[in-house]
């Protein structure tokens, strides 16, 4: 008996060994941060030291995309590895026909709980799960928050998409799942407060943790800390900027600056070396706040500007420092990919999302295979968005926007702006992707 308890002790032992040895995930997700706001992607004015610290250790794309050119969407294909068009979370209104028309409703989009997502894959793997800011994928019956969807922790998590009180980013918030701080404390410094106290209380325990990190900022209303606007006001005047944002710029800055908060804590605790860091945005830029050039348009649209993001991977010992992918990544491959960097077993059937560890080990010809849109509503408050659906596959993006029927070809590597439509002088590749497009579809159940 003594031996049979030896052995059981022995085995529970070995299996949270295991375990604890397995890395932790810190993924942070930023709401509406254009391709280029921060430094190490070619914006002169913000200062992101500590993004482009993360770079130099870890692995930068340049060919990253949300699934969809707004928040909703794009943060449920995070969750579940699947496009929009593939778990029917294509909108953030539930839409309905009419006349052969899909149009918004009232009633707000949630996620299938019947969807396996990435935090019930990292909790069934034993792993501690945490959701900290914006969830955005319920109801306004605050259904389907994120402790139904395989989180232990929400703080902060809802319907709403952004600020709900007066004051916006100062408290008071007046918002569920996250008490009021003292007036005039700045939401972003708080969430950033409460996820250090989260990682600190699960680090206690001889369990591996996934930390979702998804801020409010850098959504509207814009507001920023009166000396940040005050800096990059001074800043824009000197470089002789008219049209600048002082206060979308002084937001930028304090969310690299609570990203420094995170990372200085896992580093005084000693968890760096043993935590994978993952950054990234939900869309494009805002049309009233970013400088997206040289890509096309804005948060909303289908164009590059809508759906083209920042995206930076740090994977301690395994990812090359400063090391630069351009194959091009979806949303979707966040679902894939984090499981098998920590050996989590990847039961969900029907994914879209596409492993990326060759890549972050330094295979450069690595292809990612098509990535599709489907958007097929569009925003109606903001002018330039229009519903249609899109394939990239290699360096080729087919665009058909379903209002006018209008079909559009690009080559992304000679023409990132896409400026020059090539649908008349190639319309064997067109044909191709059109047709490629549809089936895809198609097996997703829509067209």
């Amino acid at each position: 008996m003594k031996q049979i308890l030896s052995i059981l002790i022995f085995l529970l032992s070995f299996t949270s060994l295991a375990e604890s040895s397995k890395p932790n995930v810190l993924f942070i997700l930023i709401d509406d941060l254009g391709w280029k706001d921060i430094a190490i992607y070619g914006n002169k004015i913000h200062e992101t030291p500590n993004l482009d610290e993360l770079a130099a250790r870890g692995m930068r794309f340049t060919n990253a995309y949300a699934a969809c050119p707004i928040c909703g969407p794009s943060r449920a294909a995070i969750m579940t590895g699947k496009f929009p068009s593939n778990n029917g979370f294509f909108d953030n209104f539930v839409s309905q026909n009419k006349n052969g028309k899909l149009s918004r409703t009232e009633t707000r989009s949630s996620l299938k709980l019947e969807e396996y997502t990435l935090a019930e894959a990292f909790k069934d793997g034993g792993y501690q799960t945490g959701f900290i800011g914006k969830w955005h994928l319920t109801n306004n019956n605050e259904s389907h928050l994120p402790t139904d969807q395989g989180f232990d922790i929400n703080i902060a998590g809802g319907w709403w998409g952004h600020p709900r009180g007066k004051s916006g980013f100062f408290s008071p918030y007046q918002m569920a799942h996250l008490e009021d701080g003292p007036k005039g404390e700045y939401l972003t410094d708080r969430l950033t407060t409460e996820a250090i106290q989260t990682m600190d209380t699960f680090s206690k325990k001889d369990q591996p943790w996934f930390l979702y990190m998804s801020y409010y900022t850098v959504h509207s209303p814009f507001h920023s800390k009166a000396q940040k606007t005050k800096k990059y006001s001074a800043k824009a005047k000197a470089a002789g900027l008219k049209k600048f944002n002082a206060k979308y710029a002084g937001m930028v800055d304090s969310m690299d600056e609570n990203i420094g908060r995170l990372i200085d804590w896992l580093e005084e605790k000693k968890l760096r070396k043993n935590t994978i860091v993952v950054f990234t945005s939900d869309n494009g830029g805002m049309i009233k706040a970013h400088h997206n050039k040289p890509l096309r348009s804005y948060k909303g649209d289908l164009y590059e500007g809508g759906i083209r993001v920042s995206c930076i991977v740090d994977w301690p010992g395994v990812t090359k420092a400063g090391s630069v992918s351009d194959v091009p990544v979806s949303g979707v491959d966040f679902y894939s990919t984090l499981l098998a960097m920590t050996g989590t077993e990847n039961k969900a059937k029907n994914l879209d999302s596409v492993n990326l560890v060759p890549v972050l080990k330094g295979d450069e010809s690595f292809k990612r295979g098509p990535m599709v849109w489907y958007y097929p509503v569009g925003v109606p408050h903001i002018k330039h968005s229009k519903p249609g659906s899109v394939i990239r596959d290699g360096d080729w993006k087919y665009i058909h926007f379903y209002d006018d029927n209008r079909k559009e070809l690009y080559n992304l590597k000679t023409d990132i702006g896409e400026t020059n439509n090539l649908i008349k002088t190639n319309p064997e590749k067109a044909s191709e992707l059109a047709n490629q497009l549809a089936k895809i579809l198609k097996s997703h159940g829509v067209k």
